[in-house]
């Protein structure tokens, strides 16, 4: 069911010298890049370039005709001939004019693997541009700092939203039970997983239908009129590679797509739940199956009815980060799994996150909401560079 492209993305490098260079310019360039980036996949072409690599000084005028105005651009610079020195006048140039834009040492670049993070922010934003997302219901009441607008994300991350009210949709006890659902949990059988296996057909029906690569879900009308949760429904479409929000929180699900097309993974989406001078606990009970292990379906914790995902995170090296209402500010921050606590008040699935100091004092100082998403693994430069490739700033 998942239309992203996963293809990986090529890079698109451009070259630049002084005109008494040009002869020879384009075999030294192929060469250099051949010797620089083996494992990644790129093209040479003077069009719409993500990369500009800079062979000599004198090379300045050629940098800014290649430059296209709304595509960011990594300034890259051969060692010796003056080349550095002429990517940093025209990065002085992109500043002026403000275009995002980022200056290295090709080979610095290579090494450090800047230039492959580039090449992966690209490939996001790109698989972004012309997806489609739809809220079904509204975004709940209680977010009051986590409603994007169409417009926003239109603008900013590509993506077109649409509306489903509940009432429009059909009723989802007529629904056929997901046989995936009801085969990852033949084992237990637990009442309550027929109607929680419902739901995700419903869901499904409205991603088809609609053609939608992200779902944002107003889930607490749902069970507090009819008694049945869509944790389980949601759960089991991240695992699969399907965003799907709860509490139609739209910039989690807006941060949610942007770490699926950069990782390959759907994050995590988890409640702040306790906030200590140095560990974070978050909780939420949708928690992606692929994420946990020993997986028990409890009751959902705020309502005490139908079915929650209670399990424990695996991994210990994580990312967390978050987007504003806005889309124009990020927090972002890595952390280490301490503990797996079992709160009776809070969510089912919980870990208990260490955090550095500078990253507890954004959370409590410079909150950008309640819901944190999380990956497994160290993925904050990856995320920064994301970010900035967009113009996204990054709070501190």
């Amino acid at each position: 069911m998942d239309r992203v492209n996963e293809e990986e993305y090529i890079l698109r490098v451009a070259w630049t010298a002084h005109r008494g260079a040009m002869a020879t310019a384009p075999a030294e360039a192929e060469e250099y890049l051949r010797l620089l980036i083996p494992g990644v996949k790129y093209i040479i072409t003077d069009r719409r370039p993500d990369v500009i690599l800079f062979m000599s000084g004198g090379s300045e005028r050629r940098a800014i005709e290649l430059a296209v105005p709304e595509r960011p651009v990594l300034l890259l610079s051969v060692r010796g001939n003056n080349a550095y020195a002429a990517a940093t006048e025209v990065k002085a140039w992109m500043v002026n004019q403000n275009r995002i834009a980022m200056l290295s040492d090709a080979a610095d670049a290579a090494e450090s693997g800047l230039i492959d993070r580039w090449r992966r922010s690209a490939g996001t934003w790109e698989k972004l541009d012309g997806s489609r997302a739809g809220l079904i219901g509204t975004v709940s009441e209680w977010l009051v700092a986590s409603d994007v607008s169409a417009e926003t994300l239109r603008q900013r991350f590509g993506v077109e939203l649409q509306g489903i009210p509940w009432k429009e949709l059909p009723d989802y006890s007529r629904e056929e039970p997901d046989g995936d659902l009801l085969k990852r949990f033949s084992n237990k059988n637990p009442d309550g997983l027929e109607d929680a296996a419902r739901v995700l057909t419903l869901l499904r029906r409205v991603i088809c239908d609609s053609n939608l690569d992200a779902i944002g879900v107003e889930c607490f009308s749902l069970v507090q009129q009819r008694k049945v949760t869509a944790c389980l429904a949601l759960a089991q479409l991240n695992t699969e590679g399907i965003v799907a929000a709860c509490e139609g929180d739209l910039a989690s699900m807006a941060g949610m797509m942007a770490g699926k097309a950069l990782t390959g993974k759907v994050p995590w989406m988890a409640n702040t739940t306790r906030l200590t001078d140095s560990t974070l606990i978050l909780s939420h009970c949708t928690a992606p199956f692929d994420f946990v292990s020993n997986v028990e379906l409890p009751s959902h914790y705020e309502t005490g009815w139908s079915l929650a995902v209670d399990g424990i995170i695996d991994s210990t090296e994580v990312t967390l980060f978050r987007f504003s209402d806005t889309l124009d500010r990020a927090f972002v921050t890595e952390g280490r799994v301490v503990g797996r606590p079992r709160l009776a008040d809070a969510c089912r699935t919980q870990v208990e996150i260490a955090l550095p100091g500078d990253a507890i004092e954004r959370l409590k100082e410079k909150p950008l909401g309640n819901h944190l998403l999380m990956l497994a693994g160290n993925n904050s430069e990856l995320l920064h560079i994301t970010c900035r490739y967009r113009g996204i700033e990054i709070i501190v």
